[in-house]
């Protein structure tokens, strides 16, 4: 174990932080944290650049947000990669969309059941924006996988179940008819 990793990721990070010589956080910064994060902890230790972004915004650092809010969201898709393949999830037709929710199901219930809270929480984060991404586009079935994302990310427990309820409701079977 070399002496940083005795030290604490808060205390790294801002070692690092100080470092930089920079006088707001944003890409670069974020990059060279995390870079030095991995070759602390490996690479299970990386923070998120939310999570870099946080500790730095409670010491009072200034934040780049459209830079930090960007590399965030490509980390996570970069870390989803890992898990699925970029186009495993489809949400063009009811049965591609059932079929992409039970994929990020099975994803979300091996996590919880590993205990790996890292991988859920990226996964929960690409969950939200693809909920964000649904939200925009104003047809039936959007507001449909919107709803079950939300149950999703309410209470993953009971989604498998209530998916199954949602699917043989009446207005369910009346809207979409092909999987009567």
């Amino acid at each position: 174990m070399t002496k940083d990793a005795r030290r604490t990721k808060h205390e790294i990070i801002l070692d690092i932080w100080e470092k930089t010589g920079s006088s707001s956080l944003g890409a670069s910064e974020l990059a060279e944290i995390q870079k030095q994060l991995a070759e602390t902890f490996g690479s299970k230790g990386v923070e998120s650049p939310a999570g870099i972004a946080r500790i730095l915004a409670e010491e009072g650092i200034p934040l780049r947000h459209p830079e930090i809010l960007e590399v965030d969201s490509e980390w996570r898709k970069a870390r989803l990669n890992t898990f699925l393949e970029a186009d495993e999830l489809n949400f063009n037709s009811v049965e591609n969309a059932l079929e992409s929710v039970r994929k990020v199901d099975e994803l979300t219930s091996r996590f919880i059941s590993s205990g790996d809270d890292s991988s859920l929480q990226d996964l929960m984060g690409v969950v939200r924006e693809l909920k964000a991404d649904l939200s925009c586009a104003n047809n039936e079935l959007s507001v449909e996988v919107v709803q079950w994302l939300t149950i999703l990310l309410q209470n993953p427990a009971i989604f498998t179940d209530w998916l199954t309820l949602r699917q043989n409701a009446p207005d369910f079977r009346r809207k979409f008819r092909s999987l009567a």
